[in-house]
């Protein structure tokens, strides 16, 4: 794998942002202070650490990796965190379907003859 290769791949994991099944995997601290957040929609280090009723240091560290694990957005600005929804792929939908529904649209479509 070449190195442009493998910075893609990082950059898309970090876009991908954070799925419901995600959060099964996490730790409980880090997955108490991701519910926490999504709750609240938005924090600062403090309201965070109060929330989660950790130290602000320890508050500071998990949030940083999950702002690394691309699950949480950081805003210098306002200095709160968010959480990154992930997008779920989207599903194909078969082709049957598409016929199913042509075939019904265009039954709808003719004109109805009166019976005399």
């Amino acid at each position: 794998m070449g190195i442009f290769s493998a910075l893609s791949k990082k950059i898309e994991e970090r876009q991908e942002g954070i799925k419901p099944s995600d959060l099964l995997e996490l730790p409980k601290s880090l997955r108490t202070l991701m519910l926490t957040i999504n709750r609240m929609k938005t924090l600062t280090v403090e309201a965070a650490a109060a929330q989660v009723e950790q130290s602000v240091e320890e508050t500071q560290r998990d949030l940083d990796l999950l702002v690394e694990k691309g699950y949480l957005q950081y805003d210098p600005m306002t200095r709160e965190y968010r959480v990154r929804y992930g997008r779920l792929a989207p599903q194909a939908v078969p082709g049957s379907l598409w016929a199913a529904l042509d075939d019904k649209t265009k039954g709808s479509q003719e004109p109805q003859q009166e019976e005399p």
